[in-house]
């Protein structure tokens, strides 16, 4: 029998051995003398210089924005914008930067929301300091136009989740400034924006980057259902909000995504209790029936996943 034919068969019997009495890798490796010590110390070791560097990151940060707050009342018109402006564009450069080294990849994200933060601002403090007045919705369009156009081109290079989400943050801005410019109804705004995050939240999270879709489901639901209920509120399409809400629960259910789960559940609670309260406040019978009814749902729910399970995936 070769070597390597008895090292398989010990490596059998060592395998049955530790399974038969509860055995980890990591007691066989410390019996054996082979502690995994140096790679938990070597993860710790890296957790703490990320925080580390998270701290030091934000104080410097916060020194800035403290700095500029002291000094404020003491700057010209042009110093204002250099110091909102510029600390923002040297911001997006070091992240571009950084992302092109592996060793910098991480701190490309912190950067960028830097420059996020800043370059908005002093490209607002530009139309104050040196505009002449007038509405100010076009300084708003064309601050959040040139950061979405910016942070579409900043995603056409680094392909990250986080500079595509500012592309999001900004393109819904301008929007919902141009819709408000030309004088739409708050709801129709609130709808048309909220419909636009969900549908876009939908593409992303298709296209593999699901990380940053919960915050597009929240507000995009938030948005469409407060302003579906505003519209249907008082009339005799009210109930339309529930059956709204319900399909909600079922488009969460087939993209599976606890946030939209989240707000289309807040949604029907929240409108149970304004019903309740402007049409059974002094009723006994309806809370019982809002029992009943859910346990009716609830039993519709055991019975579907019954069929689903004992015809469904048998017929596929």
């Amino acid at each position: 029998m070769s070597a390597t034919s008895e090292q398989s068969d010990a490596l059998r019997e060592v395998v049955a051995l530790a399974r038969r009495h509860g055995l980890s890798a990591e007691d066989i490796a410390a019996a054996l003398g082979e502690s995994s010590t140096p790679e938990a110390e070597s993860h710790w070791r890296s957790v703490i210089v990320r925080v580390l560097g998270y701290l030091g990151g934000t104080f410097v940060f916060a020194g800035i924005g403290v700095f500029i707050a002291l000094q404020w009342d003491n700057l010209n018109s042009a110093a204002r914008v250099i110091v909102t402006l510029g600390p923002g564009i040297s911001a997006l450069i070091l992240g571009l930067l950084a992302a092109r080294e592996e060793r910098f990849s991480k701190a490309s994200t912190p950067l960028l929301l830097v420059a996020a933060a800043l370059e908005p601002t002093g490209m607002l403090v530009a139309f104050r300091e040196f505009g002449t007045g007038g509405d100010w919705h076009w300084a708003s369009l064309i601050t959040s136009g040139t950061m979405a156009l910016q942070f579409t081109a900043v995603f056409a290079n680094m392909r990250r989740s986080t500079a595509l989400f500012l592309v999001v943050l900004f393109a819904t801005s301008f929007f919902w400034t141009a819709f408000d410019l030309l004088d739409f109804d708050g709801n129709v705004i609130a709808l048309l924006v909220g419909g636009s995050l969900l549908l876009a939240a939908i593409g992303i999270d298709r296209s593999g980057r699901g990380d940053i879709t919960p915050v597009m489901y929240f507000f995009g639901a938030i948005g469409f259902l407060y302003g579906f209920f505003d519209e249907v509120k008082r009339t005799p399409l009210e109930l339309t909000f529930l059956a709204a809400a319900a399909a909600f629960v079922y488009l969460a259910t087939i993209l599976r995504t606890r946030t939209l789960l989240f707000v289309a559940t807040l949604a029907i609670l929240s409108y149970t209790g304004y019903y309740t309260g402007e049409h059974f406040a002094d009723s006994v019978g309806w809370p019982l029936a809002l029992i009943g009814f859910g346990i009716f749902m609830i039993a519709m729910s055991a019975a579907a996943f019954r069929i689903d399970r004992d015809y469904v995936r048998r017929a596929r």
